[in-house]
């Protein structure tokens, strides 16, 4: 395969990340009615009634959302070469984002399977609706430590790129690393039911899913822009090489 063709991969790759942001909050927040979740403080009845009203919704929301999650996939292949470029031998930072990225892909993926599996049957006992619907919830929730190796990997990586033009910006890196760790209060999520760490509130979904938001377009953007930029010097080549081998003839 020509550098060209990796290229036009890579970019692909870079692009995933902002399709999968897109996509994914049409489907799981949208049609999975997660803007914002329904709350953790609802009786079973009234959460099997939830998910009856909205049955045909929330079941084809999170099926989609379990297919579209696989687009963290590609975008964390790419984010992981960039940052094996700049890191060099020895890449622990760039294995270690790589792992959090695959595992992240798989809460993204497994969980939405939960919701859907709470919402299969009309007839489902409300209690195990809600055991589902809690698992599907709880599991999304506490396993950001996944995500947040891969965010502070890559922001450390970021910061200790010193060539000419670095991929990420130095706030893009900050914030990076700024996310990664804003995910701590999330620990504590399991003993609300309401108020700002349940959930659905304020800091646990806004905030946290804010900061989170923010860094995977930035980070895939400064991607983007990157391949873009080599595949312009590429091309500066190509041109210089055809120039060369007129002259010659």
């Amino acid at each position: 395969m020509t550098s060209k063709e990796c290229l036009k991969y890579q970019l692909v790759a870079a692009w995933c990340g902002i399709w999968f942001e897109l996509l994914y909050t049409i489907f799981w927040a949208g049609f999975g009615h997660n803007l914002p979740p329904v709350s953790p403080a609802l009786s079973a009845p009234d959460l099997a009634a939830y998910y009856q009203q909205h049955h045909q919704d929330i079941l084809f929301g999170n099926c989609m959302a379990a297919l579209v999650g696989i687009l963290w996939v590609p975008w964390t292949a790419q984010l992981t070469v960039t940052m094996a470029r700049i890191e060099g031998a020895s890449p622990v930072l760039t294995v270690i984002q790589a792992i959090g990225g695959i595992l992240t892909t798989w809460v993204l993926v497994f969980c939405p399977a939960l919701w859907a599996t709470a919402a299969f049957r009309t007839d489902t006992d409300p209690n195990i609706v809600r055991a589902l619907n809690d698992a599907g919830f709880i599991l999304f929730n506490l396993t950001y430590a996944c995500t947040s190796v891969q965010a502070i990997a890559a922001g450390i990586v970021g910061l200790a790129d010193k060539s000419r033009q670095p991929v990420f910006p130095r706030w893009v890196s900050y914030w990076a690393i700024f996310t990664g760790l804003s995910f701590l209060p999330i620990t504590a999520m399991p003993f609300f039911t309401t108020g700002p760490l349940a959930w659905n509130g304020a800091i646990t979904f806004w905030g946290l899913f804010g900061t989170y938001f923010v860094w995977s377009a930035s980070t895939g953007w400064s991607m983007v822009q990157d391949v873009r930029r080599r595949m312009r010097e590429e091309a500066g080549v190509e041109l210089r090489g055809g120039a060369v081998a007129a002259g010659r003839a």
